[in-house]
């Protein structure tokens, strides 16, 4: 990765980690070689949609809400991951009809966590997974 790539990088994921969204990027060129090395994934319109473990806020994401900011994860896993990434003290987590309260990184009740997809075919539809 370039500097340029990282550069661009690191404000996407400092914008989603300050706002919960993806900053709006004019150079194409370096955002489409983040796409193609997996580390963000673009809409048909090409704006960003996803940098794992962040998604740009839509019907289906995961929501994670926590002392009155709220993320959006991709999946469970994501969403979970971000109470982590944060060091979340309290937080939120709803997939779809799915709701874990978190407290100090542990549900607060029984919660048990399956994925379908195993992580080799991850890729194949990110926006699935």
């Amino acid at each position: 990765m370039n500097e340029r790539e990282l550069a661009l990088r690191r404000e996407i994921f400092e914008a989603f980690a300050r706002t919960g969204e993806p900053p709006e990027v004019d150079d194409r060129e370096t955002l489409s070689s983040l796409a193609d090395q997996h580390v963000v994934v673009l809409g048909d319109d090409g704006r960003i949609l996803m940098a794992h473990p962040f998604s740009a806020p839509r019907r289906d994401a995961t929501t994670v809400m926590s002392g009155g900011s709220t993320w959006y994860g991709n999946c469970g896993w994501d969403g979970l991951g971000l109470v982590h990434a944060f060091g979340l003290e309290y937080a939120s987590v709803r997939s779809r009809d799915v709701a874990v309260r978190m407290w100090r990184g542990r549900p607060v009740d029984e919660a048990l966590f399956h994925v379908l997809v195993p992580a080799r075919d991850w890729w194949a539809d990110p926006g699935y997974t």
